[in-house]
């Protein structure tokens, strides 16, 4: 470890960043650069060597207000948009619905009467029961004729 005397006070440079607030690494650093002992532990820590922030351009600055206010139309113009929509899906929906309802109303209407048709012509064909068992009076009566 090295060593650092200033004032008459020989210490550690662990040591002296410890009392002066400034790392070690910066203290050697300093003295490895060829600062004097007393700059190198008075001097306080700035932005020395240090690149410096990049700031917006002035112009980009001045329009930022009128880009929140622009984001903040769009994001209402896009919640107005949604309730509209969906405003309109639901309308559909109902539209659709009470199509098919109306749909199967005609369809089974137009079942029922088939099955009345199918009824009816099956039953005009078709003699009952008694109609058979009696004999037919008008083929009878003309044998009794001859």
């Amino acid at each position: 470890m090295r060593q650092i005397e200033f004032n008459g006070v020989t210490r550690l440079v662990a040591d002296w960043a410890r009392l002066t607030g400034i790392s070690s690494d910066t203290l050697t650093k300093r003295l490895n650069m060829g600062w004097s002992v007393e700059e190198a532990l008075t001097k306080p820590v700035g932005k020395q060597g240090r690149k410096p922030q990049s700031r917006p351009a002035p112009s980009l600055t001045h329009g930022l207000p009128a880009l929140v206010e622009w984001q903040r139309d769009m994001h209402a113009a896009h919640r107005q948009m949604t309730r509209s929509v969906r405003s309109f899906v639901r309308q559909m929906e109902e539209q659709m619905a009470q199509l098919r309802h109306g749909l199967d109303q005609h369809l089974a209407a137009q079942r029922d009467e088939a099955h009345r048709h199918i009824i009816a012509s099956h039953t005009r064909g078709v003699v009952s029961a008694d109609q058979k068992s009696r004999p037919d009076r008008s083929i009878s009566s003309a044998q009794e004729t001859l």
